[in-house]
């Protein structure tokens, strides 16, 4: 493994994209792995090297002494304890889950269940608490567990581990409704909604995952545009399929038009539409892109054109590990 250094100690392949990066933040540095490669150690930047000295070896064994001694290349750790480097994979296996996982009805990928997610992510922090920058991340971590589904055999062992870390910590688990897996359906239907019209210009285009909440849209259904003319009036009118999250603010910029999509039509898709010049039919191919995004969390962007094939790698990789005996409970849970 490389070893490059500067402002900080930069060991391995750091992913170059957000959206395949299992992160965990530890005391003194971060570790990252990218979920897309099956690399067993993961890449670190140390931003302090005194405080990562004092458990760098429970991840990389006897590489640590090399990677803070100054060496420009390491050997990946031969055989040895993992235990501890296992955990903090599945940590940040759960961290990438909860900010990345792209559910999706159109491509097959399951919701998971965040009460899963959240009680398994409580036992697994305290597997690894002694690497954290965090000395509160088990009671932290407990405060967001509510009960799990008794009735779900597949649940019982992780309820009874979390029952007892709780009793451990002193931390009364909160009394809470156990919540529903709310299932979210594919919106299908014409652009035009049933509200007449001719659509003189219609498309489609992917929503970037990084302008919009986790779970706010379906991770793989396209974002459909249409420029309408209806009653002597021409509009552009928006679609997009919700996720199993949705609530957020959303809104669509196509051209220089910005469209808020504050409604909901008869298949349960997001929508919005507003008035337009006609001049809109005149735009080249390459502005008759629709951006979506959600104005309280992120501003719109051009897309990216390596996305594509990323996403879709990361979709098929999900659908995967909702079948794969090592997959955290949370991904074999989804449903």
């Amino acid at each position: 493994m490389r070893v490059t250094r500067g402002s900080e100690v930069v060991v391995g392949d750091w992913p170059t994209s957000p959206e395949v990066v299992a992160l965990l933040e530890c005391s003194g540095a971060l570790l990252a792995w990218d979920v897309l490669v099956d690399a067993p150690v993961p890449a670190a930047r140390v931003h302090d090297v005194d405080r990562a000295a004092e458990w760098l070896w429970e991840v990389y064994g006897d590489a640590a002494d090399a990677i803070l001694g100054g060496a420009a290349e390491v050997g990946e750790p031969g055989p040895g304890d993992r235990r501890v480097r296992d955990a903090c994979r599945r940590v940040a296996q759960l961290n990438w889950a909860s900010a990345w996982w792209p559910a999706s009805v159109t491509a097959g990928v399951p919701a998971f269940n965040t009460a899963v997610l959240h009680a398994e992510l409580a036992v697994e922090v305290s597997a690894v608490e002694h690497l954290l920058d965090d000395p509160d991340a088990v009671e932290r971590a407990l405060a967001a567990v509510v009960p799990l589904d008794a009735s779900d055999p597949a649940l019982t062992a992780l309820a009874g581990r979390v029952s007892a870390l709780a009793e451990d910590y002193g931390v009364v688990l909160p009394a809470a409704e156990v919540p529903r897996q709310s299932g979210f359906a594919l919106a299908a239907g014409g652009l035009d909604g049933g509200r007449g019209g001719i659509a003189a210009l219609s498309g489609s285009s992917t929503v970037d995952w990084s302008l919009v909440p986790h779970g706010a849209v379906d991770a793989a259904a396209p974002a459909t545009w249409a420029v309408v003319r209806r009653q002597g009036r021409t509009v552009v009118e928006v679609s997009v399929v919700p996720g199993p999250k949705p609530g957020a603010r959303l809104a669509a910029r196509f051209g220089d038009v910005e469209v808020a999509l504050d409604g909901v039509d008869e298949v349960g898709r997001l929508t919005g539409s507003t008035p337009v010049s006609a001049a809109v039919l005149l735009l080249p191919p390459d502005r008759r892109e629709l951006v979506v995004y959600a104005p309280d969390f992120a501003e719109p962007a051009a897309p990216d054109p390596a996305a594509g094939p990323r996403r879709a790698a990361i979709i098929a990789y999900a659908r995967a590990r909702t079948t794969s005996p090592t997959a955290t409970l949370t991904e074999r849970t989804a449903r």
